[in-house]
């Protein structure tokens, strides 16, 4: 593991450190008493990096079927370029990610790669990495405005535009006319509330679709999914489609609409994520729809982007780098798999 300042260009570091910061001290202290590290990576083997480097992840759920993907496809890169690659969970603990985060910069990591769990809450802590010369890229999910300039930049998807999508998707499905309850995942995050503000939009767009509000799941589960599904189907039975944040509560509505007697053809349910059980739903008839991330990929564009940028000083063009998605329906499964097969998704 290199020691002080040195995970950034020197102009990137010079660039980014903020002189005179109690928290920078602290953390320049750290960073000089790491340890020999770089001598456990070199004697572990590498690849095609000049460097052998070490990145810590922090992912706020490690149960999520998309996550597991993303890791993968982190884990990939990071083999392929001579990366120690360390991953923490925060468990949708605002709190908890924080603490794991901050624990992770006292490691002295070359970067690191964080799927934010609150948009506002690791702010501070991006600043005590940046004031450090630590490189953090964020992932999947955003943070708000005021810490951009701390971080390297973000892989992820614009989520306004798949909840424009999944809404369009419905609009087309139903004919213009119907009923779709929205059931959200977790209150506050962005992959939740950006994807509602989305597909509002086109729903407003269409006088013919009447929409009902449903609860926020709290988490992404399928025993979650299937109870807030049961209290909306309980309370609006003619309801014409569910549509939900992503794939997990997704699964939980299809459960809930089967055990109510509801005839798949006449309910079209809708998630996010793509995750393998949530596209073998799609092939046998059972969820009519998902947008798949592509996982995997994004996990290997994150990580590329993370280690050009620690080895080359090169930002990404723009903020953020936009990652592949793709709609999976009965007649796009094949496809979708092909390209997933392949590591093109």
């Amino acid at each position: 593991m290199r020691t002080s300042t040195l995970p950034l260009s020197t102009r990137s570091a010079t660039r980014r450190r903020t002189a005179g910061a109690l928290t920078a001290a602290g953390l320049v202290l750290s960073l000089a008493a790491c340890s020999g590290g770089s001598d456990e990576a070199a004697a572990a083997g590498g690849g095609g990096g000049d460097d052998d480097l070490t990145v810590e992840m922090n992912l706020y759920s490690r149960s999520l079927p998309y996550f597991q993907d993303f890791v993968a496809g982190a884990q990939e890169r990071a083999d392929a370029e001579g990366v120690t690659l360390n991953v923490t969970y925060g468990e949708t603990d605002p709190q908890l990610q924080y603490d794991q985060v901050q624990n992770a910069l006292t490691q002295s990591p070359d970067g690191v790669i964080v799927v934010p769990v609150d948009p506002a809450a690791l702010i501070p802590v991006f600043q005590q990495a940046s004031d450090g010369g630590i490189p953090v890229l964020t992932a999947i999910n955003d943070i708000e405005e005021d810490g951009w300039a701390s971080v390297v930049g973000h892989v992820g998807k614009e989520y306004t535009e798949v909840g424009r999508e999944k809404a369009q998707y419905l609009v087309d499905t139903l004919g213009g006319q119907g009923t779709v309850a929205i059931i959200h995942g977790i209150r506050g995050l962005l992959f939740s509330e950006l994807q509602a503000e989305g597909a509002r939009e086109v729903f407003a767009e269409n006088p013919g679709i009447t929409v009902i509000e449903g609860p926020y799941t709290g988490e992404f589960s399928s025993d979650a999914g299937l109870a807030a599904a049961e209290n909306v189907l309980t309370a609006n039975p003619d309801v014409d489609a569910l549509y939900f944040d992503n794939d997990d509560i997704a699964l939980g509505g299809v459960l809930a609409a089967q055990q109510r007697g509801i005839a798949m053809e006449d309910i079209v349910i809708i998630g996010t994520d793509g995750g393998e059980p949530a596209r073998q739903a799609v092939a046998a008839g059972e969820l009519d729809m998902t947008i798949t991330l592509c996982g995997f990929l994004n996990g290997k564009q994150a990580m590329d982007t993370l280690v050009t940028f620690i080895r080359d000083g090169e930002e990404p063009s723009g903020r953020t780098v936009d990652v592949t998605s793709q709609m999976v329906t009965p007649d796009t499964y094949e496809d979708v798999e092909a390209l997933i097969a392949s590591g093109d998704c």
